[in-house]
C-alpha cells in the first residue's frame, strides 16, 4: 500500500515537471523570435541613419564655411575701421592736442595721446614710409610736451613756498602730528595729487623724462622756504614771534622767544631718546627735567644765536623733507623715488651745509681769539646734532646723510681745536694769560689765568658726552682711559666722564705749572708764595663746591689730597719768609744777656742792629703785604692767625727782654713797636680797605 503511494506521488511529480519543460522550451522559442526580430529592426534603423548622415553631412560643412566667411568679414570690417581711425586721428585730436591739459579733466586728453600711440605704432610696423607718421609722431610729441608743461605748470599753481611763522609752527610741533591740522603746507589737494599721480605714471610708462620738473618745482618750494627762514632770522623780529596754537582751546606764551622753544623741543627730543633706550634696554634711566641738564649750562641759558638759527635751519630742512617724502608717495612711482628725492633736497642741503661751514669758521674765529664764552656754543649745538641724528638717518639717503655727516664731523672738529686751543692757551708763556694781558695782578690775587680756566672747564662738564665722543677719538686720551678701565669697570656715560676728567687733569696741570712760571714775576718771596696760595686755594674750592673734584678723581684719585698738601706746603713756606726777620731776634741765647737793666758798652750796638734790623724789615714786609689780597676770607684769617702765632711769641720774649733796657740814649728810635702794635699790623695785612 505503501509502494503503490509512493509510486503514484513520483509520476505526479514527473508529470508536473514535463509539463514546466515544454512551457520553458515554448518561451525559449518566444524570446528567440523577438531577438531576432530586434536585430532587424536596429539594422534597418542603421541602414536609414546611416543615409540620413550621407544626406545632412554637406549642408553642415557648407554652413561652417559660410560662418567662417562672415567672421572674415567682420575682421576685416574692423581692420578696416581701426586702419582709417589711425589716418583720422590726427585731424580729430588736432586742436585737443594743440590746446592742451585741462586741470581736472586729464583723463580726454590721456585717451587722445593713446590713441596717437597707436597710430604711430601701426604705422611704424606697416608703412614705416607714410607721410602719417611723421603727423602722429609730430602731434604726439607735441602733445607729451603739453602734458610736461601742463605738469610743470600744476606744481607751480599748487605750489608756493611756507611763511617763516608757519614753518617754525611746522618745527616745533610733535613728531605724530596729524598732517591735515598744516594744509597750509599742503597746498595740493587730494584732486591735484591723485592727477599729477595719473600723469606721473603715463609719462612713466611711455619713458618720458619728467622726473626733473618735479624735483626741480618741489626742491624750489623748500628752498625758497629756508630762505625765507633766513632772511626772516635776520630781521628784528627773530626770536619773538609767538607759536600759534594748534587747537582753539590752547593758550600760547607770546613772550616765549625762538631759544627758550628750541630748548623745550630738544628736551622733550632727549627725553624720547631716553624713553626709547629705556624701553630697548630696560634700565631706568634718569630723564631730564630741565632742559640745562642736557643741553646747555646755566650760564647759555640763551644760547648762541647764530647757532639757534642755524639749528632751526637743519629743523626746518629737515621736517620740509619729511612732508616731501610724503607727498612723493603719493605722486611718484616708487621705482623713481629715490632720484627724485636725492634731486629734490639737493639745494636745500647746499644751503644748510654751507651754513654750517660759515658757523664752524665764526667759532674758529672765536677761539683764535680766546672768547670761549662763544666757543662753548659748539658744544651745545653738537648735542643737538647728534639729537637730530635718528631722524636723519630715516629722512636722508645714503649720499645725504653722509654730506649732513660731514657736518656733523666738522662740529667735532671745531669742538677738539676748541680743547686744544684752550689747553695751548693755559700751557702759554709765564707772561700770558686769556685776556692777553702781560703782567700778573699787583695784589697776587687770583689770576685771570684761573679763573678762566675754572669756568671754562665747570662748563665743559654739562657737555662731557659730546666732548667724551670727542676726546675717545684722540689716542692719547683713549690709552689714558684704557688705563684707568685696568683698575676701573666705567659703563656708558662713565667713560666719557672719565675721558673729560682726563682733559681738565691736563688743563689743572698745564694752569699749576703757568702760576708757577707767571709767580716769578714778583720780586717778593712772600708774594710769590701768597700768589700761588691764592690761585691754589682757589682752585681747590672751586672743584669742591661744582663737584667738578669727584670728576676729576676718575682720572687722578689723589687729586684732592695732592691740592691739599700743595696749600700746607705754600702756607708752610709762606711762613718761612718770616724767618730772616725773626733770626735776628730769636735766639736770645746769642744776645747780650742785661744786668739790672743795663748792657756792656760793646753789646749796645748789637741790640741797636737787632731792633733796627727787625723794624726795617717787619716794616717793609707790612708794606709789601699790606697791597696784597687774599679774597677768601677763610684762607685770609688762617694765615693771620699763623702770622700771629709765628711772629708774636718770638717778638714778646725779644721785647720783654729788652725794651726796658738802656742801650740808647734815644730808645724809641729803636723799640718802635710794642707787642699789641704788631699785632695790630698783621691783622691789618691782606686788607683791601688798608
Amino acid at each position: 500500500m505503501n509502494n503503490l503511494d509512493s509510486s503514484l506521488q513520483a509520476h505526479s511529480k514527473l508529470e508536473q515537471e514535463t509539463t514546466n519543460l515544454s512551457l520553458l522550451r515554448d518561451r525559449v522559442d518566444k524570446y528567440h523570435d523577438l531577438s531576432t526580430q530586434m536585430s532587424t529592426i536596429l539594422t534597418i534603423f542603421e541602414k536609414r541613419l546611416g543615409n540620413l548622415e550621407q544626406t545632412i553631412l554637406p549642408v553642415y560643412q557648407e554652413t561652417e564655411q559660410l560662418q567662417k566667411r562672415q567672421q572674415n568679414l567682420e575682421v576685416t570690417l574692423t581692420c578696416l575701421e581701426s586702419v582709417l581711425s589711425h589716418y583720422d586721428v590726427s585731424q580729430k585730436v588736432c586742436e585737443l592736442i594743440h590746446q592742451g591739459p585741462v586741470e581736472g579733466n586729464i583723463g580726454v586728453f590721456l585717451e587722445a595721446l593713446a590713441k596717437l600711440r597707436s597710430a604711430k605704432d601701426y604705422f611704424l610696423s606697416n608703412n614705416s614710409q607714410s607721410v602719417e607718421l611723421e603727423n602722429v609722431t609730430g602731434l604726439f610729441n607735441t602733445g607729451c610736451e603739453g602734458l610736461n608743461q601742463h605738469y610743470s605748470e600744476l606744481l607751480k599753481k599748487h605750489s608756493a613756498p611756507l611763511k617763516p611763522v608757519e614753518l617754525l609752527d611746522l618745527i616745533y610741533i610733535e613728531d605724530d602730528s596729524s598732517s591735515d591740522e598744516y594744509t597750509s603746507f599742503r597746498q595740493l589737494s587730494q584732486s591735484t595729487r591723485e592727477e599729477l599721480y595719473t600723469i606721473s605714471h603715463w609719462l612713466e610708462q611711455e619713458l618720458r623724462e619728467y622726473t626733473h620738473i618735479y624735483a626741480k618745482e618741489r626742491g624750489d618750494v623748500v628752498l625758497r622756504s629756508l630762505q625765507l627762514l633766513k632772511d626772516h632770522q635776520k630781521s628784528s623780529s627773530w626770536g619773538h614771534e609767538a607759536m600759534k596754537p594748534r587747537h582753539s582751546g590752547r593758550q600760547v606764551d607770546p613772550k616765549k622767544n625762538a631759544s627758550t622753544r628750541m630748548q623745550q623741543f630738544f628736551e622733550k627730543k632727549a627725553n624720547k631718546l631716553v624713553c626709547q633706550l629705556e624701553q630697548s634696554t630696560g634700565i631706568s634711566i634718569k630723564k631730564a627735567s630741565s632742559h640745562s641738564e642736557y643741553l646747555t649750562s646755566e650760564d647759555l641759558l640763551d644760547g648762541d644765536q647764530e647757532l639757534d638759527k642755524y639749528l632751526v635751519m637743519l629743523l626746518g630742512l629737515q621736517r620740509l623733507l619729511n612732508w616731501e617724502r610724503a607727498i612723493m608717495r603719493e605722486i611718484i612711482p616708487q621705482s623713481k623715488h629715490n632720484e627724485v628725492f636725492s634731486n629734490l633736497a639737493c639745494n636745500a642741503i647746499d644751503l644748510v651745509v654751507k651754513d654750517a661751514e660759515s658757523i664752524t669758521q665764526r667759532i674758529s674765529r672765536c677761539i683764535s681769539r680766546k672768547e670761549w664764552p662763544s666757543a662753548l656754543g659748539i658744544f651745545s649745538a653738537l648735542k643737538r646734532v647728534i639729537l637730530l641724528q635718528p631722524d636723519i638717518e630715516r629722512t636722508y639717503d645714503a649720499a645725504q646723510r653722509e654730506q649732513l655727516t660731514k657736518v656733523l664731523n666738522k662740529l667735532q672738529h671745531t669742538g677738539a681745536k676748541a680743547l686744544d686751543h684752550f689747553l695751548d692757551v693755559v700751557k702759554g708763556e709765564s707772561n700770558t694769560n686769556i685776556v692777553g694781558q702781560s703782567n700778573v695782578p699787583k695784589d697776587a690775587t687770583v689770576h685771570e689765568l684761573t679763573s678762566n680756566t675754572i669756568w671754562f672747564i665747570e662748563n665743559l662738564y654739562v657737555h662731557f658726552d659730546v666732548i667724551g665722543a670727542i676726546l675717545q677719538q684722540d689716542v692719547l686720551y683713549s690709552t689714558q682711559l684704557d688705563t684707568i678701565l685696568m683698575k676701573k669697570s666705567l659703563q656708558g656715560e662713565e667713560r666719557n666722564k672719565a675721558l673729560l676728567a682726563i682733559y681738565i687733569k691736563k688743563a689743572l696741570a698745564e694752569l699749576n705749572l703757568s702760576i708757577m712760571n707767571k709767580c716769578e714775576q714778583y720780586n717778593d718771596q712772600a708774594t710769590k708764595h701768597l700768589f700761588r696760595l691764592n690761585n691754589i686755594h682757589y682752585i681747590l674750592k672751586s672743584l669742591q663746591q661744582s663737584n667738578l673734584i669727584d670728576l676729576v678723581k676718575l682720572a687722578e684719585t689723589d687729586c684732592e689730597r695732592s691740592y691739599e698738601e700743595m696749600i700746607r706746603e705754600l702756607k708752610f713756606s709762606y711762613q718761612k719768609t718770616w724767618s730772616k726777620m725773626l733770626a735776628g731776634i730769636a735766639a736770645l741765647e746769642e744776645l747780650p744777656r742785661p744786668s739790672q737793666g743795663k748792657v756792656k758798652d760793646k753789646d749796645r750796638s748789637v741790640l741797636k742792629e737787632r731792633f733796627s734790623n727787625f723794624n726795617k724789615e717787619f716794616e717793609e714786609a707790612c708794606k709789601v703785604q699790606r697791597g696784597i689780597s687774599i679774597p677768601d676770607v677763610i684762607l685770609r684769617e688762617g694765615i693771620k692767625r699763623d702770622n700771629a702765632e709765628h711772629i708774636l711769641p718770638v717778638y714778646n720774649r725779644f721785647y720783654e727782654m729788652y725794651a726796658t733796657v738802656q742801650f740808647s740814649k734815644n730808645p724809641d728810635k729803636y723799640v718802635k713797636f710794642r707787642p699789641h702794635e704788631i699785632n695790630a699790623m698783621l691783622s691789618k695785612l691782606f686788607d683791601d680797605s688798608a
